[in-house]
């Protein structure tokens, strides 16, 4: 079979920095270069520049779409270049990725926007079922779904002093830590997680961590402060790769206690994925994308969102046998590396794409 001719045109990609950014780097890199044959059309800066890029990439697109044979979009928001391709070249396979809230933006010139494009494409790929499900419930059809992919070696670079972060933060050799990673927004869950579920758990040696920073940032300050938790729970902010490394290779579990939050949804759960892949017991609210991410007795324990004495019972049992979590980890850290490595994700969407033009690259 011939090469596939592929051209990507993404608005989110590095040296930007962000999750789509880094699925869109990890997604084009990881086509094997002897079944693809890839252009890029990418930003790479900061999302105020969409007002040159979206003329100058439908124009680049144009001009260039007649050599491939697949125009893959790296999301639904250039959706309208992708629409002028097809609309010149009637023939030539279109393709969308969908994420979450690029679906879910509750923006009515935006949902407006999306429709006029809705089932304009070859194949839309969702990165979740609950992604799926969102773009379907506004009218989206022809979709399939492609989970995202982690870098298998991202914990392989170099690693801060976990033992000064420990004193640091007040960690004893013996407390079990937990750990949250993400943008501090409302539907993460951490503000929920401070207020009703460590103070379930002032009896136990436990310290919890929160890494990243946001518009919640206040107001988990405010509730940890309300429930005379400082001691045990310490906020990072922002931090870099190497203390990151750290904390993830380091730690005993990771917490995504995810809430609903109307017009907001977790499109996958990407940090869950690469701390089970770092060999932490995950913990996390089984809704929305996260489902994907976290398969309960695969790669980690699925939870009831909003159930606190549930997410405190299992952390009583993760200071009670916390060898027996490590065992599990371990293993669970070789279903991630199996099922979420980008070469396995990337050949996905290669299979995908032979389907997609069949006979004509035989």
């Amino acid at each position: 079979m011939k090469k596939i001719k592929l051209l990507y045109v993404t608005r989110k990609y590095p040296p930007a920095v962000g999750g789509m950014e880094n699925f869109s780097y990890n997604l084009y890199s990881g086509f094997d270069a002897e079944k693809v044959e890839k252009d890029i059309i990418a930003l790479g800066k900061p999302q105020k520049n969409l007002v040159w890029f979206l003329p100058y990439a439908l124009i680049k697109t144009l001009i260039k779409a007649r050599k491939y044979d697949i125009v893959f979009i790296g999301d639904a928001l250039l959706s309208s270049i992708g629409f002028f391709t097809k609309l010149l070249y009637p023939k030539k396979k279109t393709v969308v990725n969908v994420f979450g809230l690029d679906i879910t933006f509750r923006n009515r010139l935006y949902q407006l926007y999306l429709k006029l494009f809705y089932n304009r494409f070859d194949k839309y790929i969702a990165i979740s079922s609950e992604t799926e499900k969102a773009f379907k419930k506004r009218g989206g059809k022809r979709s399939c779904v492609i989970s995202c992919g982690v870098d298998t070696e991202q914990f392989s670079g170099e690693c801060a002093d976990y033992e000064e972060i420990c004193r640091r933060n007040g960690i004893g050799k013996d407390d079990i830590v937990l750990v949250t990673v993400g943008r501090l927004v409302k539907r993460k869950g951490a503000e929920w997680f401070v207020s009703n579920v460590m103070p379930l758990l002032r009896d136990e040696k436990v310290k919890y961590l929160i890494i990243g920073d946001g518009e919640e940032r206040g107001n988990i300050a405010e509730s940890i402060k309300e429930h005379g938790l400082g001691d045990k729970v310490k906020m990072l902010g922002r931090v870099d790769n190497a203390e990151l490394n750290a904390v993830y290779t380091h730690a005993d579990a990771f917490i995504m206690p995810n809430i609903h939050v109307d017009g907001d949804m977790e499109g996958f759960g990407l940090v869950a994925v690469e701390a089970g892949l770092a060999g932490l017991a995950v913990f996390a609210s089984g809704i929305e994308g996260i489902r994907d991410a976290v398969i309960d007795g695969k790669n980690g324990w699925a939870m009831e969102s909003g159930n606190a004495a549930q997410y405190a019972e299992r952390i009583k049992d993760l200071c009670a046998n916390r060898e027996d979590y490590r065992r599990k980890a371990a293993e669970y850290s070789i279903y991630t590396r199996e099922n979420y490595s980008w070469s396995s994700v990337c050949e996905k969407y290669v299979c995908l794409f032979e389907k997609m033009l069949g006979k004509d690259k035989k």
